[in-house]
């Protein structure tokens, strides 16, 4: 096996097609690592992907929330054109046994790899849905994006998955108690009539049994995630109901080892995708991780994620592939504000679920790529998730789709230091299905404009709303802010909208706003509440008939 193994990195070592390694955090802060300033968490190991690669300082989603932000980010295009921005105040894919997720009809970067005769693994989050029409159509599935293999949440990471926090609907106490309070007091008025005569007994019940059904479907749905959607799959079967949160991150790196030592024993090309549950609530590390950072559990599970990265980084240089492997290490959107755990955004406003603010959307993005990008190289110049689509056909030697329209941008030239101005000239920031903000970069001079129409509808005096900011509830501005995100990252002076600048820069944003709208062809929305609601015939249950005794753990890794 030892001389197999030796043969076949030296095949890798001279293979023209590079590996593609792909770290995406979840909910992980612009602030957060080391090299982008944060000196309170040791993250070594990630930094030293920047140290030997390049650092993009305004790299950006398309969205402040998962399911979007990771949609556009495997297709290379806006969700909306793929149905995946949401037109209701839901915007990510809550029940994996729904029948929302990513249109089978999508070209993700993994199919783009399968055309040059790539293997490809994702493990952790997908969050893209399952089903479609049927149980066991596995029509959003991963295994039929692209992916030769899965293991991980066909959904999210959620508070509710340990038992110890609070659930996510009691986290938002004014939904919560306004639906309590209406089911009470139309009880009440039902109990009244009942008193004064107006119908008989059998009728009181019957009413009251009729209001009570859509009530208490929402209390089974809200406050019982951890029996509706904590669960694992290896490939198409279920392996653990509910998750172990603890040690999951060593689990998914073990999956990452292997995919990558099967692959160079196979001679192909691979790429491997970790989609971290890490740093999305609630954070739970494997015992030797607690206690460790200085700033308690979100620190904890940070060294936890740079610990795991560190491995796959040396596994790498083992199996004697690191010359000719790509690594990009970035998230899916923003920290999160409103929760204890979540994450820092540095000095950018707003985070995970506001819409405008560059909390949510700006995050690390990190690259290198032996004897084709520098190190220790600095672009802050606007970039894109959706750009590594482009990146990553270029590597492989694969065209760029022809039939529709693909958003992200060719940056090689950009990371390589052979320009020194962003492909992008407009970039368009989404909330649910609205375009909130854009950005502008002019052809010449230094300096990105941001231009604002609509902010979040935040707490008196707070940055934050209660829980996450709501799309629809978001202030549309009678007059548009502009900010020069070059001096300002922070967002903390908009431009007089009586000066010159103003007057020149915001016509030319609001023209882009209005060519892109119209470039948008119309789709099906995954976001209806009938695509949405979890299937209840559709969920799984290891050792029983839904909802008792669903139980089981993940044989694999049981001791």
């Amino acid at each position: 096996m030892e001389v197999y193994l030796l043969f076949a990195i030296l095949v890798h070592c001279v293979s023209a097609k590079p590996n593609i390694v792909i770290f995406i955090a979840d909910d992980l802060g612009y602030g957060d690592i080391g090299c982008y300033g944060n000196h309170s968490v040791k993250t070594p190991n990630i930094d030293s992907i920047a140290r030997e690669g390049v650092k993009m300082t305004q790299h950006l989603t398309t969205a402040s929330t998962c399911t979007p932000s990771r949609s556009a980010f495997l297709t290379g295009r806006y969700q909306i054109r793929s149905g995946m921005a949401a037109p209701v105040n839901m915007r990510v894919n809550t029940w994996p046994y729904s029948s929302c997720g990513l249109p089978a009809s999508e070209i993700t970067f993994a199919e783009q790899t399968k055309k040059a005769g790539y293997i490809n693994g994702i493990f952790g989050k997908w969050h893209l849905g399952l089903h479609k029409e049927q149980l066991g159509d596995f029509e959003h599935h991963p295994l039929n994006q692209g992916f030769d293999s899965f293991y991980g949440l066909t959904g999210t990471n959620l508070d509710d998955f340990d038992p110890s926090e609070k659930v996510v609907l009691k986290a938002m106490p004014y939904w919560y108690y306004s639906i309590i309070s209406t089911w009470s007091v139309t009880a009440v008025a039902l109990f009244c009539l009942y008193k004064f005569k107006y119908y008989g007994t059998l009728t009181f019940i019957v009413l009251l049994i009729i209001w009570s059904i859509p009530s208490l479907y929402f209390y089974l749905l809200f406050d019982n995630y951890i029996l509706l959607t904590s669960f694992l799959h290896r490939n198409y079967d279920l392996v653990e109901q509910p998750i172990r949160l603890a040690g999951l991150c060593q689990r998914l790196m073990n999956e990452g080892l292997e995919f990558m030592q099967n692959a160079t024993v196979a001679r192909q090309p691979f790429m491997l995708v970790m989609s971290w549950v890490h740093m999305h609530v609630a954070l739970r590390t494997a015992k030797e991780f607690e206690g460790r950072s200085q700033i308690g559990r979100y620190g904890d599970a940070l060294e936890e994620l740079d610990w795991s990265i560190g491995e796959i980084l040396k596994s790498i240089k083992t199996l004697g592939i690191e010359d000719n492997t790509i690594v990009y290490f970035t998230s899916d959107n923003g920290g999160h504000l409103e929760v204890s755990d979540g994450g820092y955004n540095g000095i950018l406003k707003g985070g995970k679920g506001h819409g405008a603010p560059d909390g949510g959307i700006r995050v690390p993005g990190i690259i290198k790529w032996p004897g084709v990008l520098g190190q220790g190289q600095t672009t802050d110049e606007p970039t894109s998730l959706m750009d590594i689509y482009n990146l990553i056909s270029t590597a492989v030697g694969v065209d760029l789709p022809s039939d529709r329209q693909i958003d992200g941008r060719n940056i090689l030239p950009l990371l390589k230091g052979d320009v020194n101005v962003s492909p992008h000239e407009f970039m368009f920031h989404y909330c649910g299905n609205r375009i909130q903000a854009a950005r502008y970069r002019p052809r010449d001079g230094q300096i990105t404009w941001k231009l604002v129409t609509h902010e979040p509808n935040y707490i008196p005096g707070k940055n934050v709303c209660v829980f996450v900011c709501t799309c629809n509830l978001d202030v549309a501005l009678t007059t548009p802010k502009l900010y020069d995100m070059t001096s300002d990252p922070g967002e903390t002076s908009p431009i007089n909208s009586n000066s010159q600048t103003y007057k020149k820069i915001s016509p030319l944003i609001l023209t882009a706003i209005k060519e892109h709208k119209a470039s948008i062809e119309p789709v099906e929305t995954q976001f209806t509440w009938g695509k949405l609601r979890p299937n209840l015939r559709w969920q799984p249950c290891c050792n029983g008939t839904f909802p008792f005794n669903c139980h089981c753990i993940d044989e694999k890794y049981s001791t």
